[in-house]
This record gives structure tokens, C-alpha cells and sequence, in this order.
């Protein structure tokens, strides 16, 4: 799914429901942080209904989120970067191909 701007509450909640739901073939257990836009009484509704669990991490819990360790990694590569160099360039060097 691709839009335009900032992700919302809205539009995530409409991935979830129209995208993510829809393509899980068994009954699954959806992992979410405490970002705001995750809306945790709609989430759960919504998971709910196709009879899925969600469970949110604990308030600012970085060492249960995965992407977490990437983001203290690329900062730290940033810091060390030359003057100039874009962030597309430091995460093309974090991830290569």
C-alpha cells in the first residue's frame, strides 16, 4: 500500500484492515509498539474479529523492537560519516545488497 505524507491512525488502521487481516492464513499474534497512531481499542477490534490476538509492548521497551538495534546502528554510522553524505547513502551501506 503507498500513499503520500505522514502515516496516521487512519491510514494504519486501514492497511490493517484491508491489507495485513486479510492475508494472515492462520490465526496470529500481532506484536505492536506504542507508536500513537496504533490505536490500541481499534486495533484490537479489528484483529479480533478475524480472531487474531495483539499484544503492545511495554512503554518504550527498545529492546523487544526489533527495528530498534537498526536505527542505534545507523545512527551511530551517521556520526561517523563524512560531512555530506546522505542518510539514503548511509542506510544503502547498512544494507548491502
Amino acid at each position: 500500500m503507498l500513499f503520500e505524507g505522514s502515516l496516521d491512525a487512519v491510514t494504519f488502521e486501514l492497511w490493517l484492515e484491508v491489507h495485513l487481516l486479510p492475508a494472515l492464513t492462520r490465526l496470529s499474534m500481532l506484536i505492536m509498539d506504542n507508536a500513537p497512531i496504533h490505536r490500541k481499542n481499534r486495533i484490537r477490534e479489528l484483529a479480533q474479529v478475524k480472531g487474531h490476538i495483539v499484544l503492545f509492548l511495554p512503554t518504550y521497551s527498545p529492546d523487544l523492537n526489533d527495528i530498534e538495534h537498526d536505527f542505534r546502528a545507523l545512527k551511530r554510522l551517521r556520526m561517523y560519516t563524512p560531512a555530506g553524505t546522505t542518510i539514503d547513502k548511509v542506510i544503502c551501506n547498512y544494507c548491502p545488497r
